[in-house]
């Protein structure tokens, strides 16, 4: 459809199993639809909707689409603002002991996927939630007014909770930005990732000190020396003082899943200071 779309696999780790399957008791791991994934991330909303076209009216293949997931028009965007196309394959190929299994696709626009990037970069280094709608109300909104921005740029549905025109949401957004500092935030922390990512067995205990929006890193070689010391700091009370412990695995695992890691945090955030600035 595009030599210049982005396709990554990938297979659900244990910890991100599990996790799912408590905030959904009813759900086993049988019935998992997304235990492997496929992603593709295209250039614009025209080459999406060209390859889902063609994946819908493809009648002789052999694996089969069994549900859809439409994130951007029907239902339209999650309430976390995630926007996208799912599809989930059953497959009915040559290989019997694989038949019956699923696999999740999602597609994505280039601005979809920076934002669903920066999104995980938030969870990983700040230890929020905000994949999972849960977490500070703040960077929940944070991300939802970006997202309807994004839309308005797209030309496709606003999520219904953030709903606006452009001129409103870019208000809300820089008194938001200017609340947390996400830009500062990822810029952060890319640079963590450029320095420390490759190495084996570290843990990072990071502090963030809100109001000079300043970043600190210690490096330890076993977690319960950045365990101890998160103590000591989480006993002081301080409300300036963001700390959390991130593995140097973490981050690895982050480069592998978003293999573009660098060009979509990059695209985020001058996404967001186009829109935050006075232009």
């Amino acid at each position: 459809m595009n030599p210049n779309a982005i396709i990554a696999r990938r297979l659900k780790r244990l910890p991100t199993i599990i996790d799912k399957l408590e905030r959904h008791p009813n759900m086993n791991v049988t019935t998992m639809h997304d235990l492997g994934g496929c992603r593709v991330i295209l250039p614009t909303v025209a080459d999406l909707e060209a390859l889902v076209g063609r994946l819908q009216d493809t009648k002789r293949a052999q694996n089969a689409i069994v549900r859809s997931y439409d994130y951007l028009r029907d239902p339209g965007p999650q309430v976390t603002g995630y926007r996208g196309i799912h599809f989930v394959y059953e497959y009915r190929a040559t290989k019997p002991e694989f038949v019956g299994s699923l696999v999740e696709v999602q597609i994505r626009t280039e601005l979809q996927h920076a934002w669903a990037t920066a999104v995980e970069t938030l969870d990983l280094f700040g230890g929020t939630r905000l994949k999972y709608g849960t977490g500070d109300a703040a960077f929940k909104r944070y991300f939802l007014v970006v997202s309807s921005l994004m839309a308005l740029t797209e030309d496709l549905p606003q999520p219904e909770e953030a709903a606006g025109s452009s001129d409103e949401l870019r208000h809300e957004l820089r008194i938001l930005e200017d609340e947390l500092g996400v830009l500062g935030r990822l810029k952060n922390y890319v640079a963590i990732v450029k320095q420390f990512g490759s190495q084996k067995r570290t843990t990072f205990l990071m502090q963030l000190h809100r109001r000079e929006q300043t970043l600190y890193l210690d490096l330890f070689e076993n977690t319960a020396g950045a365990e101890t010391k998160l103590a000591e700091i989480e006993a002081l009370g301080d409300d300036n003082v963001d700390a959390v412990l991130v593995s140097s695995s973490k981050v690895g695992m982050l480069q592998s899943a978003y293999p573009n890691y660098f060009a979509n945090t990059s695209a985020f955030s001058a996404f967001v200071e186009d829109q935050v600035s006075d232009n």
